[in-house]
């Protein structure tokens, strides 16, 4: 079976596959519950070129708290994600917990002006912003919808962000509507672009699934790219409360999709 790919020009697939970190603990987030439920979890040990490599990376990951695993029947072991490993999944792993978030009508607004000789500090602070999912208005104006006083306030703490920067709440700002901050804040034209990509992706390979005969190999293959995949086309989306959500968005078709391909990709196994 020849399955659609997934690429896009701006992304780097081993970027991302550093971002989501360990490969097998995002493929246990994403099907691990459909899986288990059918006592189907070793399939997981034909993501690995063998089964020494399988078992390695179990090893690993048991060391660092972030699964457990119990075997009883000399298969390969049952896996399950730790809490410790559930709270270091990316925030896309479950988007409906920030959509279907209350928003209180405010605006953290955080300016900043660093110095050009301690470009190191400013450019670290920006990498910490994009992370929280700031929007940037200017180079040094970044703006959220997510009460962020209290990451403010450990910032502070670790790195004394106060001698540099301002928090400010505003209901609105310079003036605009609150889709016209949005648009401004984040780029989605090219959010929409990879995940306008994403749909066509799973379109086409559903189709395929589900017409043509295929063999366990080529749907772990297929959940694999699909793992990666959605990473791409969800790692950059600031998943912002519904209401705050522009025209066209197609972040919840992505999510409702990339659960159908998981959920039909099982049932064929």
């Amino acid at each position: 079976m020849k399955w659609k790919p997934f690429h896009h020009p701006d992304i780097s697939l081993p970027v991302i596959r550093r971002k989501i970190s360990e490969e097998l603990i995002t493929l246990l987030a994403g099907t691990s519950e459909l899986v288990l439920s059918r006592g189907l979890s070793s399939i997981y040990g034909g993501c690995y070129p063998n089964t020494h490599a399988f078992h390695s990376s179990v090893s690993r990951l048991r060391k660092k708290g972030l699964i457990t695993s119990s075997q009883t029947d000399g298969s390969l072991p049952s896996l399950k994600l730790t809490h410790e490993a559930i709270a270091k999944l990316p925030p896309y792993h479950n988007p409906y917990k920030f959509w279907n978030k209350r928003w209180n009508k405010w605006w953290y607004i955080l300016m900043f002006d660093v110095p050009e000789k301690d470009r190191s500090y400013r450019d670290t602070l920006r990498a910490f912003l994009k992370q929280r999912q700031f929007g940037c208005l200017q180079r040094s104006v970044w703006v959220t919808p997510t009460d962020v006083r209290a990451d403010y306030d450990d910032l502070n703490k670790a790195a004394a962000v106060d001698s540099v920067a301002f928090l400010f709440e505003a209901k609105t700002v310079l003036g605009f509507g609150n889709q016209s901050v949005v648009i401004d804040a984040w780029n989605f034209t090219k959010i929409n672009q990879i995940q306008e990509l994403y749909i066509r992706f799973v379109s086409e390979n559903l189709t395929q699934l589900q017409k043509e005969p295929v063999s366990e190999n080529e749907i772990l293959q297929l959940l694999r790219m699909d793992n990666l995949a959605y990473a791409q086309a969800m790692s950059i989306d600031p998943l912002l409360p519904k209401e705050l959500h522009p025209v066209n968005y197609a972040g919840l078709q992505v999510a409702s999709l990339h659960r159908e391909l998981s959920c039909q990709a099982i049932e064929k196994i």
